[in-house]
């Protein structure tokens, strides 16, 4: 379990740095998804379909600015920045290749996380919250998680390739 593991918690440290660092970028950008989530949670049934659509394209416009930002700065801050696109890609492929185990193994940790702070909680209001209140729980737990949990998930999963473009594998 050790070297999986390790990468996974080395991938947790640079994401949490990264926010604690660059906090206005990530709560900035994650306020974005949460504004529109909450509000068309919240007021699904008063509010026309063509905004909804139009949410759901802000809130994919400001994920994909976020981790856009984020990759440059990572790149930037790790000493990659002078290599080619296709240099760094060859790298993290590389990465890959000799830490195949523990790169496969991350999607288990992310599947554990997802159940842990997507599914149990999501179960949690359908069961304990009156009907009544739920889509107002419902709105509070998504405007909570986007700039807590999807903004740490999307850091972390970039902290992964991170690790694998930067790090040494470790010795067989």
């Amino acid at each position: 379990m050790g070297s999986f593991w390790q990468l996974s918690v080395d991938a947790g440290r640079w994401a949490l740095r990264f926010y604690l660092h660059h906090w206005p970028l990530v709560l900035g950008l994650s306020l974005v998804p949460t504004v529109q989530r909450f509000l068309s949670i919240r007021y699904a049934d008063r509010l026309p379909a063509a905004v909804g659509v139009a949410g759901e394209v802000v809130t994919a416009g400001a994920r994909v600015l976020l981790v856009y930002l984020v990759l440059r700065i990572m790149v930037s801050e790790a000493g990659l920045a002078g290599l080619s696109v296709g240099q760094r890609w060859q790298l993290f492929g590389q990465g890959v290749d000799a830490r195949m185990r523990d790169f496969l193994l991350q999607f288990l940790v992310l599947g554990i996380a997802f159940v842990l702070f997507d599914v149990i909680p999501e179960g949690a209001v359908a069961l304990w919250t009156p009907e009544e209140r739920r889509p107002l729980a419902t709105a509070i737990l998504i405007g909570v998680k986007n700039p807590t949990v999807i903004a740490m998930t999307m850091l972390w999963m970039i902290g992964v390739g991170r690790a694998l473009l930067t790090v040494p594998p470790p010795a067989p």
